[in-house]
């Protein structure tokens, strides 16, 4: 099954996952408003009087949660999709496919 997940991400898995998952977070409500408080904090963030090091560290921290943040949620989308395979196949609905135990 692993191998149908890899199969489906080099055949544009990855640009479908982001752009569904993109369109249903500008439908999501609590989604726009942390993105909302994300924008004003950055504004805040950008105004304080830090020394060039603080900020260095602080940049490269925020950057380094958001990358793992992103990478997460890829993985919990991969995830859904083998669950959601697994399933169907362990149903007899998809031929081919060895349901994993």
């Amino acid at each position: 099954m692993n191998k149908l997940i890899e199969d489906l991400i080099e055949k544009g898995m990855g640009r479908l996952m982001d752009e569904s998952r993109d369109e249903m977070a500008q439908a999501d409500e609590i989604y726009l408003n942390d993105h909302k408080d994300e924008d004003d904090l950055e504004k805040r963030y950008a105004s304080l009087n830090l020394t060039r090091e603080q900020r260095i560290i602080i940049n490269d921290y925020i950057a380094c949660a958001s990358t793992v943040n992103h990478r997460f949620a890829d993985i919990s989308y991969m995830c859904g999709v083998k669950h959601a395979v697994g399933m169907l196949a362990s149903l007899g609905l998809i031929k081919g496919i060895e349901a994993e135990s």
